[in-house]
């Protein structure tokens, strides 16, 4: 049976575990502290749920004032991350584990608070001699790391809250994404033509066309283009992973996974690929990579999904375009179908977006154009003056 004691503006809750092979009694105890808004019928429910739940995570061997966030961390990847997330995920989770273990990694699960996570969200924010500051945006990838984890804890009674639960996090502020003009796209594709490989024709016109993601544009094989009917199928994708090179996986999404048709002309440069490959087959012979991927490199093996940027920045600097990154053409690309009149689920349908609201938030500025240019239309039809 729990035991509870009063100490200060906080009570400490006690379990015995019954006693150790020297036969010395095995004491856990937790400190709980009420908010200050509640009352002390409402502190006396939620202290005594307290000690049912220590109580039974005692017993069950589950003792958060004996586990150190850092520890818990891994037993989370182990048992719950490696299941249930997607590789790309874990990856960049991953990435930020070591920070984080060296903020908040010592301290017991129980001892994590809302001042814990604040100070955690500040250091992140402010950088420190080890470490530069991190934007807005980061830090709330950071939290939410760190949110999963302790999500985890209450799943399986350690913690009853999650203090990640609504931290102070600075808003993020949109930045205006750069992308080309129809008249920059224009001169870029004039010099893509004109003097790229073959390979980088047919892989920047289908970005630029399709919307494809990297990932998607690399994991395409060649049954997942249609010549006939110029469709084209995103069922897969291929991933840059930390320590484990280039891996094919499923699209970001369930909806990522979708059929788009696009213009005869994009699938000429396909065909040309196509071919083009079939004649390095025969010039390589053995040293040729035989698969069915549709963008590769020089000896047949699969580009990896960095490749393309890389040869971008040093085509733009060499022919004195101006450079932007890749993931640009896809905006661009959803742009222009906004421009010319398409719905919200027909972009969100092409980009391959989960909600219909992730289509609205990334390209609020471009509907608002062409509504107010839809209005315009409207008004242009009476004689207003």
């Amino acid at each position: 049976m729990a035991t509870i004691r009063k100490r200060g503006d906080s009570y400490q809750i006690r379990v015995s575990c019954g006693y150790d092979k020297n036969g010395k009694q095995v004491i856990r105890t937790k400190s709980w502290k009420p908010s200050a808004n509640m009352t002390p019928k409402q502190i006396e429910k939620e202290l005594n749920k307290q000690a049912v739940l220590f109580e039974e995570a005692c017993m069950n061997g589950f003792i958060s004032s004996a586990t150190k966030f850092s520890q818990f961390a891994e037993r989370w990847k182990r048992e719950y991350a490696d299941t249930h997330l997607k590789a790309t995920t874990i990856d960049t989770m991953g990435q930020k584990i070591k920070r984080v273990n060296e903020e908040i990694g010592h301290l017991r699960l129980d001892k994590i608070n809302r001042r814990t996570i604040q100070e955690l969200i500040q250091s992140l924010l402010e950088g420190n001699s080890k470490h530069k500051p991190l934007g807005a945006k980061t830090v709330k990838d950071y939290v939410s790391y760190v949110s999963s984890i302790l999500n985890y804890a209450i799943r399986l009674d350690m913690l009853s809250t999650n203090p990640c639960a609504n931290a102070n996090i600075p808003k993020v502020k949109k930045k205006q994404r750069e992308m080309y003009t129809l008249e920059e796209a224009q001169l870029f594709i004039d010099k893509l033509i004109a003097k790229a490989p073959i390979l980088y024709q047919a892989y920047f016109i289908l970005m630029l066309c399709s919307g494809f993601r990297r990932g998607e544009m690399c994991g395409l094989t060649w049954d997942n283009i249609d010549f006939d009917n110029h469709i084209i199928t995103i069922n897969k994708a291929l991933y840059k992973i930390s320590h484990k090179g280039d891996i094919l996986d499923t699209p970001k999404s369930e909806t990522s996974n979708r059929s788009v048709k696009l213009t005869e002309d994009v699938f000429v440069f396909l065909k040309r690929l196509q071919e083009f490959y079939q004649q390095e087959s025969q010039r390589l012979g053995t040293y040729w990579n035989e698969n069915n991927f549709v963008f590769k490199r020089s000896d047949g093996r699969v580009i990896s999904p960095l490749a393309p940027n890389e040869w971008l920045h040093k085509f733009c600097d060499n022919e004195g375009l101006k450079y932007v990154v890749p993931h640009s053409f896809r905006h661009l690309c959803a742009s222009l179908m906004i421009d010319a009149g398409a719905s919200v689920k027909s972009v969100q349908t092409s980009m391959g977006h989960s909600e219909a609201s992730t289509t609205l938030n990334i390209y609020a500025h471009a509907f608002a154009k062409a509504q107010a240019m839809a209005q315009e239309a409207v008004a242009s039809n009476f004689k207003l003056g």
